[in-house]
Order: C-alpha cells, then sequence, then structure tokens
C-alpha cells in the first residue's frame, strides 16, 4: 500500500503512466467500434439495427458495468479490477475474430468483450483521481488526452489492418495489446486512501459508543464489535464509527440523480456519433479511405483540449460546473446541425475538430466535479452508478438511430434527435446549483452529533451552528488511518 506521501508525487507519476496508457488502448478501442460496424454491415446479413445492437453493446457494457467495477475496487483494489477487465477483454476480442454468424458476434463481441471493456473502464478512469490532490485536474487532463491520442493514431493503425490483412486479424491484433493493459494495472497499487475509504464514513453519532475518559488521543483504536474501527475525535474527545459507503446510499442524492441523468442524455448523443459516423461519411460519398483522417482531427483536437483544459481549470476560481455545462451545450448544437453542413470532407473536418474541442474540455471535468461534490472517498461509487446510468443509452440511441436508417434510408435524423436529447442533458445541469443551496447536513450540536465532512464538501453544509462540524484531514479530527499503517504491497 502506498502512503500519502505519493500523493502529488513519487509513485503517482508511474500511475499516470500506467493510465496514459490504459487510456490509449481504451481510445483505440473506443474509435474502433465504428470502423467495425462498417465491415459487419458488408460481411454479415442482418439489418442495419441488428449490427448497430451487437456495437451499442459492446460500448454500452463500458460504462452500464460501472457499479460492478466499483464494487470490485471498494471489495478489493482498482489493481485487480484492471486486471480482471483487461483479461477478460482480451480473450474476448481474440474470440470475436473466430466468429462466423451474428448471434457468435453478439455474445463474443457485444456481451463478453463487453464484460471485460466495463470492468477496466471506470478503474482506468479514477486511478489517478486517487493519487493526486492538488494536481488532480492537470493530472486527470494528461490521463484523458491519451484517449484522444488513441483515437489520433488508432484509426490509422486499426485501418492499415482491415485493409491488409482483414477485420479478424485486426480483431485479434487489438486483442493482443489490450493484454498489456493486465501489466499497466499490475502497477496501480492500491492508495491509503482506499483504506480510509473502507473504514470511514461522512456523519457518526457519538451517542452509540461510550466516552473514553483519562485515554490519550493518539492511543491505538479499539474494535467495535469485532468488524469496525473508531477514530478520536480531539474536540469531542468520543469515537466514531465508520461503514461502507454503497450504491444505495449515494442514488439518494438529489445531485448524483441529476448528474446521471444529464451523463445518460449526453451519452444518447455521443454513442450515436462513435457508431454511426463511418457509416454516415460513406453515406455521403466520401471515400472510406478518409475516415481514419477524420478520426486523426478529432484525435489531435481531444488530446489538445483536454491537456489544455486540465491545466486551465486547475486553477480554483474558475467554476467547472459552468464550463462543463456551456462545452455540452455547444457539442449537442454542433451534432444537431451537423447532417446540414458537412455533406464533404472538409465539412466533416471541421465538424470533428470542433466536437474533438467541445468533448475534450467538458469531459475531463467531470471526475473533478464528482470529487468536489460527493468527496474523494465516495468517487469510485458515485462514478460507477453514474457510468451504469449513461452506458444504458449506448444500447437505446445507436440502435434508435440503425432502425431509423432502414426506414429512411439516412443517418440524419439519427444525429439530429441525438444532438437534441444531448441539448437537453446540458440544461438538466442548471438544477445543482439550487439543489446545493438546500443540502442540510445533520449537526445540530442539540442532537449530540459529530459531524465529519469529507473533503471539499464544506460550502454544501447550511447548518446553523457548525460548531461540531469537523473536516476531515483538519487538526482536529484523527483518522484511525494514521495508527494502522501497513507495510507496502
Amino acid at each position: 500500500m502506498r502512503s500519502l506521501r505519493n500523493t502529488d508525487g513519487g509513485w503517482a507519476w508511474v500511475i499516470l503512466a500506467a493510465t496514459v496508457f490504459n487510456m490509449f488502448v481504451i481510445g483505440t478501442l473506443t474509435i474502433s467500434v465504428g470502423m467495425f460496424q462498417d465491415r459487419f454491415l458488408q460481411n454479415y446479413s442482418g439489418s442495419t439495427a441488428y449490427i448497430s445492437l451487437v456495437c451499442s453493446l459492446f460500448i454500452s457494457l463500458q460504462s452500464t458495468l460501472g457499479p460492478v467495477a466499483s464494487v470490485i475496487c471498494n471489495m478489493f483494489s482498482i489493481r485487480t479490477s484492471i486486471m480482471v477487465g483487461g483479461t477478460i477483454l482480451s480473450v474476448g476480442l481474440v474470440a470475436s475474430s473466430l466468429t462466423n454468424t451474428l448471434p457468435q458476434l453478439l455474445g463474443c463481441y457485444g456481451i463478453l468483450s463487453g464484460l471485460g471493456y466495463g470492468i477496466i473502464y471506470t478503474p482506468s478512469v479514477i486511478a489517478v483521481g486517487h493519487y493526486f490532490q492538488k494536481k488532480r485536474v492537470l493530472a486527470n487532463g494528461i490521463a484523458l488526452s491519451s484517449v484522444g491520442v488513441g483515437m489520433l493514431s488508432g484509426p490509422h493503425l486499426i485501418g492499415w489492418l482491415i485493409d491488409q490483412f482483414g477485420w479478424r486479424t485486426a480483431m485479434s491484433t487489438l486483442g493482443c495489446i489490450t493484454a498489456q493493459m493486465v501489466v499497466t494495472g499490475s502497477l496501480i497499487f492500491p492508495h491509503e486512501r482506499t483504506k480510509r475509504h473502507k473504514e470511514t464514513m461522512f456523519c457518526c453519532h457519538w451517542n452509540k459508543y461510550q466516552e473514553t475518559e483519562n485515554e490519550d488521543i493518539n492511543s491505538e483504536p479499539r474494535e467495535v464489535s469485532g468488524k469496525v474501527k473508531c477514530v478520536h475525535c480531539r474536540r469531542e474527545n468520543v469515537k466514531i464509527s465508520c461503514k461502507h459507503i454503497s450504491a444505495f446510499t449515494v442514488l439518494k442524492d438529489k445531485i448524483l440523480l441529476i448528474i446521471a441523468l444529464n451523463y445518460f442524455m449526453e451519452m444518447m448523443g455521443y454513442s450515436i456519433q462513435i457508431v454511426h459516423l463511418p457509416s454516415y461519411v460513406r453515406s455521403v460519398g466520401v471515400p472510406p479511405t478518409k475516415v481514419p483522417s477524420l478520426f486523426t482531427a478529432y484525435g489531435l483536437t481531444l488530446t489538445v483540449a483536454r491537456i489544455l483544459g486540465g491545466a486551465i481549470c486547475n486553477d480554483k476560481n474558475i467554476d467547472l460546473l459552468m464550463v462543463y455545462i456551456s462545452c455540452q451545450g455547444l457539442k449537442a448544437l454542433l451534432m444537431m446541425f451537423m447532417p446540414l453542413f458537412a455533406h464533404g470532407f472538409a465539412q466533416l473536418v471541421l465538424y470533428q475538430v470542433l466536437y474533438g474541442v467541445y468533448y475534450g474540455f467538458s469531459f475531463i471535468l467531470l471526475t473533478p466535479i464528482v470529487v468536489e461534490l460527493f468527496g474523494v472517498e465516495r468517487l469510485a461509487t458515485v462514478f460507477g452508478v453514474t457510468m451504469c446510468i449513461g452506458g444504458m443509452s449506448y444500447i437505446i440511441a445507436p440502435t434508435i438511430a440503425g432502425a431509423l436508417y432502414d426506414i429512411t434510408s439516412s443517418y440524419s435524423a439519427g444525429f439530429h434527435i441525438g444532438g437534441s436529447v444531448s441539448l437537453l442533458g446540458s440544461m438538466v445541469l442548471f438544477l445543482i446549483p439550487i439543489l446545493r443551496r438546500d443540502v442540510e447536513v445533520p449537526g445540530d450540536p442539540e442532537n449530540n452529533e459529530c459531524l465529519v465532512v469529507p473533503e471539499n464538501m464544506e460550502h454544501l453544509v447550511t447548518i446553523k451552528s457548525k460548531a461540531s462540524m469537523l473536516i476531515r484531514g483538519s487538526k482536529e479530527c484523527t483518522d484511525v488511518t494514521e495508527s494502522t499503517k501497513g507495510p507496502p504491497i
């Protein structure tokens, strides 16, 4: 287990490097979905809606299995989740290259590969958040910018393999590349904050435990009921018990539901973009050989936007939520009107560049916003729930867009609908500032409660008296993990 000394330095840079590679592979996987679907349409006999279901199921499980990945992260570690997911993903991709029928492709590519993709995605995104604090936004921007590098170079690699050896060889090669994520995942040792997450909670009632008299504040903690350890609170000289924070607990949070609804609506548009854009390009007469160049433009601007966004938005004076809303709204408008002007290669390049800028700026802010609203202790759970709800749109939107193509013989309707829904999703976020003003946390001294508020959430508390409020990590409150550090793993 790595100590707090590795926060923002030391082993944190190794974690960042491992995450950069993982996100590079994830970017290549994401961008390859549309390229493989175009080949599936040419090699398998089936409706566009059916084949779209195969690809959308693969990409939807990336997010839908977020809670499963977060459970693995919380019960075991981020390291375990990445290694298990990488193994399943690699086996699924190699097996997909051997299929001969659509049902077989659905099982191997849509389900088995999607299962590994879902388990590996969430821990890869949140790993940096556990090892960086002061430089969290910047580190998150660097890590997620590697997705853009994967989207920049991945299409050329996949396109060259498909043209030279066929889509089956390209699929199996991609499976071998993803196997390397098991190696990089093994470098992500658990941070001490992971242990703190398992042993602390937000609100603790002191009257459930006996007061300790004539006991030194820094003495060793005892175990309560043989399971839960306690911490000593210097202000009240009482013991505070802790428990896990489950997905069912955070689902009661209205702000979380707003973020999840927003992500669901945003991914309605993004999933159509990922799955159907190569087919749309071919439908307007642009040669398929130009598709990798379009994704290169997208990946390049996505990479630059995420690095610059991480550097700019690392300023504490910037309202991350407003930047998030603005970028999402502009991206949605761009997608909604794209079929009206993008009928040639030059217009499509312009569309990809602008889409990469807006999407790059917006997505790097999701993790810092979640940490700001809920605390780093609930990052894995909240992020997993959000990914799960948003992942459902990956199944719905591309399938509907494929069915609309079967009816109208045009992909334009799918982009119009996807952009409109995404625009409504960005507007939903305006409810968060309203709800934040009404957040109340129990902490009335008359109720004999001692409140422990997670980092970066003290601004949400609206109680008449804050005399009983303690900020985790402050001098007034000592956590049990400070006296129970184990040896490095």
